[in-house]
C-alpha cells in the first residue's frame, strides 16, 4: 500500500524510445502530459483500477499515449516497444483490465484513429472494419445497403467490435444469426513480437474474404477472447445479414437530445419498432414459467432475438438515478418479463404466424403480453427499448451508480436459476451495496446471448459509488466469490470475465484444469519479451511471485467458501 499523502509522480519513458515512436506516428500524435495520458486511459469498469486511484496507486498511471494510424504503424510501435522492452497496452473503449501492473513505464496505444469502415461488400455480405469501429457507425453504413450485422449491444457506440473479439464478443439480439463470435470471418493482428497475422481465406493470395478458414492451423480460435495479450486486431472482417427495416432509423418527434434538456422524458418515446420488426414484452407469474416460456420461444425457430431484462428495464428506462431507485424499490417493472422480436425476414406475413405460435406458447405458460391494455404504464415506460433493441440509437441514459463487478456465467437457460439462488446468497453474505443489486435475486437476471436456447449468458451487477473505495472493495468481493461460483458449479468459466484474467486465470486452475500453465506457453510463443499487456491474462511465473500475497489469501478465502482448494 502507497502513502495516500504522496504525490504520485508519472514515469517517463527514456527519451531515445519516445523520439523513435514520434517519428512514427509525427508529433501531434504521441503525449506524455499526465492530463491527456489519463483522459486516454481512462476506464469505464473495472473497480480494481479505481482502488488503486485512490490509494494513489502508481501502477494506474501509464508514462505515454500514441495514436497510430494504420497496420504498418501499429506494427512499427510494436517492434519498438519489443527492441526497448516497454511493455504496451492495446486500449479501445477502456472498458476492463487496461490499467499497467508494472512499475516500469508503460505505453497505451489507442486506436480512435483507425475508426473507417474499410469496405462493405454487398455480393459477399461482409464487412472489414478498423478497430475503432462501433455497432452503430456500421449498422447505419450497412443498412443503408440492406445489410445489418445480426445483433446488437446494449451500447453500440461504447462498443467496439475488434474489442469484442478480443474480450467476448456479445450482443443481445443474437437469437437468430448467434453471437459476434460465429460472425467472424477474418482478422489482421499485430502479434506482440510485431510479425503480422492473417486468418481465414484472405490469408490466401487473391482469395478474398468469404470463409472463417485458411490452411493450416486455426489461429483465430486461439486468439479469441484473448484480451489483446496474444495481438492488437487492426482489421476484423465480420459476416453480414439481410436487413429488412428501413435504411435509416426515423427522427424522434422531439429531435435529438442535448444535455440542455437531458431531463426530458419526450426524448425517451421513440415510435414502435421499424418496418417489418415487432417488439412484444410478455410478463409471467415466476422464474420457472419464465425460463420455460423462453427455452419454448428459443427452441420453436421463431423470433430473431429473445432476452430478459431483469433490473436494466430500470436502469434504461428511468430519467433520473432517484426514478430507477424508486422503480426498483416499487418493483415497477414485473420481476419475471421477457421481450421477443419478431421480424418479416422470409415472407410478409412472417411476423403473423409468428405471433400465433408466440401467443400459444404464452397461454401455455400463463404468461401475459404487456400492451396499452394490459399495464399501459408499464408499457409507455418501456418505450427506450423500441429500437436499441435492433440498434442502440436512442437510449443514451443508463441511470445507474458506478459498474465495477459484474458476473457473466454462461450455460444452458436452466442455469438461470443457479444464477440467481448464488447471487442472493452472494447479497446475503457481503450486503447490497445499493437496491439495485437485488437485481437478479428478487427478479430475473439479465439473460441474454441465447443462441436458441442452448447457449445463455446471465449478468448480475454490483453499482457501488465510485468515490467511496470501501464499496468498490465490496464490489470486488462479489466478483472474487463469483468467480468461485461459476467454476463450483461449471457455469462456463472460460467465458466469465473474472475467471479469464489474472489473479484469477491461475488462482482457479480448474478452469482447465491449469490452463494458466498452457497459456504462460502461449505467451512465450507469442510474446517473448513480455510486453503485451503484461499480468492482464496470465503471469510468468516470476509476475506470479510478486504479485501481492494479500490479493493472493482474499482470493483463496472466496475459493474455500465455494467448496474449492485454496493455491498454494
Amino acid at each position: 500500500m502507497t502513502d495516500k499523502k504522496q504525490k504520485v509522480i508519472q514515469k517517463k519513458l527514456p527519451r531515445e524510445v519516445f523520439n523513435a515512436l514520434k517519428n512514427i506516428v509525427g508529433e501531434q500524435w504521441i503525449y506524455e502530459d499526465r492530463t491527456v495520458v489519463e483522459t486516454y486511459s481512462k476506464l469505464s469498469i473495472e473497480g480494481g483500477s479505481f482502488i488503486k486511484k485512490h490509494d494513489k496507486d502508481p501502477h494506474v498511471l501509464p508514462a505515454c499515449v500514441v495514436l497510430p494510424s494504420s497496420t504498418k504503424e501499429i506494427q512499427a510501435i510494436v517492434r519498438i516497444c519489443n527492441r526497448y522492452h516497454v511493455p504496451f497496452i492495446p486500449f479501445t473503449n477502456g472498458q476492463v483490465f487496461c490499467n499497467p501492473t508494472t512499475l516500469d513505464p508503460t505505453l497505451i496505444i489507442h486506436f480512435s484513429r483507425m475508426n473507417k469502415i474499410i469496405r462493405i461488400d454487398t455480393q459477399n455480405m461482409c464487412a472489414t472494419l478498423e478497430p475503432y469501429v462501433d455497432y452503430a457507425q456500421l449498422q447505419a453504413e450497412a443498412m443503408k445497403r440492406g445489410l445489418w450485422n445480426g445483433g446488437t449491444p446494449l451500447a453500440t457506440t461504447v462498443c467496439k467490435l475488434s474489442s469484442q473479439f478480443a474480450f467476448a464478443g456479445l450482443w443481445q439480439t443474437d437469437l437468430k444469426y448467434g453471437l459476434l463470435n460465429r460472425n467472424i470471418i477474418s482478422v489482421k493482428m499485430v502479434l506482440p513480437d510485431g510479425e503480422i497475422l492473417t486468418t481465414g481465406s484472405r490469408c490466401i493470395p487473391k482469395a478474398g474474404d468469404f470463409w472463417e478458414y485458411g490452411p493450416g492451423p486455426d489461429l483465430m480460435g486461439l486468439q479469441r477472447s484473448g484480451l489483446g495479450t496474444n495481438g492488437i486486431v487492426t482489421e476484423v472482417t465480420v459476416k453480414l445479414h439481410s436487413w429488412v427495416g428501413e435504411e435509416t432509423f426515423p427522427e424522434i418527434p422531439a429531435g435529438r437530445p442535448s444535455l440542455a434538456h437531458v431531463h426530458d422524458a419526450k426524448y425517451d418515446n421513440p415510435p414502435a419498432p421499424l418496418k417489418n420488426h415487432k417488439l412484444v414484452w410478455i410478463e409471467f407469474e415466476n422464474f420457472e414459467t419464465q425460463l420455460k416460456a423462453m427455452r419454448e420461444i428459443a427452441h420453436s425457430g421463431i423470433a430473431i432475438g429473445l432476452n430478459a431484462t431483469g433490473v436494466y428495464s430500470a436502469f434504461y428506462c428511468s430519467q433520473t438515478q432517484d426514478l430507477t431507485v424508486k422503480r426498483c424499490k416499487e418493483h415497477f417493472f414485473p420481476d419475471w418479463n421477457c421481450y421477443v422480436i419478431l421480424a418479416n425476414t422470409t415472407s410478409d406475413q412472417q411476423i403473423c404466424y409468428e405471433e400465433k405460435v408466440l401467443q400459444q406458447i404464452i397461454d401455455e405458460a400463463g404468461g401475459k403480453c404487456i400492451n396499452e391494455d394490459y399495464k399501459p404504464e408499464v408499457y409507455e415506460a418501456l418505450k427506450p427499448w423500441n429500437y436499441d433493441c435492433i440498434r442502440h440509437c436512442n437510449g443514451y441514459r443508463m441511470n445507474r451508480k458506478f459498474y465495477a463487478n459484474a458476473w457473466l456465467p454462461v450455460g444452458p437457460l436452466e442455469d438461470a436459476m443457479v444464477t440467481s439462488r448464488e447471487w442472493k446468497k452472494a447479497l446475503d453474505t457481503f450486503g447490497e451495496l445499493d437496491v439495485t443489486d437485488r437485481g437478479g435475486a428478487d427478479d430475473t437476471p439479465f439473460v441474454y446471448a441465447l443462441q436458441r436456447g442452448h447457449f445463455c449468458l446471465f449478468e448480475t451487477d454490483n453499482y457501488p459509488d465510485p468515490v467511496l473505495p470501501d464499496e468498490i472493495r465490496r464490489a470486488q468481493a462479489f466478483g472474487i466469490y463469483g468467480a468461485g461460483v461459476v467454476t463450483k458449479h461449471n457455469l462456463g468459466p472460460q467465458l466469465m470475465a473474472f475467471v479469464n484474467v489474472e489473479p484469477f486465470t491461475t488462482m482457479f486452475p480448474e478452469a482447465g484444469p491449469n490452463v494458466h500453465l498452457f497459456m504462460r506457453k502461449i505467451r512465450k510463443v507469442f510474446d517473448p519479451n513480455s510486453v503485451a499487456a503484461p499480468g492482464r491474462q496470465v503471469f510468468t511465473e516470476e509476475e506470479w511471485q510478486q504479485f501481492p500475497q494479500e490479493i493472493k489469501n482474499v482470493v483463496n478465502k472466496m475459493k474455500v467458501m465455494n467448496d474449492l482448494q485454496p493455491v498454494e
